[in-house]
């Protein structure tokens, strides 16, 4: 190889390692991100546990349909997830009342 190509070489290798380095960070923030955005706490967690093993033991914990499912069975949620998940402010209580029917 000639003298200056191999420094051309070297760089192109280190500039390709960055952008995959910066790639990477990006990609794991991001799934950090949704990770945490998708997130319930303890309390929703203890307090929804039978309603998400009746209607919703299809989805996983971490999983965006998971959500769409406890929607979908809002109505028939027990009085204490829909309580816990008002006060964690997962849902409004107007969301509750007109959607769910479930009155506080």
């Amino acid at each position: 190889m000639s003298g200056r190509l191999l420094p051309t070489l070297v760089f192109g290798a280190m500039l390709v390692a960055v952008a995959s380095s910066a790639l990477a960070s990006s990609a794991l923030a991001s799934s950090a991100l949704a990770s945490s955005a998708l997130a319930y706490s303890g309390a929703v967690k203890g307090a929804c546990r039978a309603d998400y093993k009746r209607f919703c033991a299809a989805h996983a914990v971490d999983d965006p349909g998971l959500r769409r499912c406890m929607d979908k069975a809002g109505h028939s949620l027990s009085r204490t997830c829909v309580a816990v998940l008002i006060n964690s402010g997962e849902v409004s209580k107007s969301r509750a009342a007109q959607r769910w029917g479930h009155e506080f």
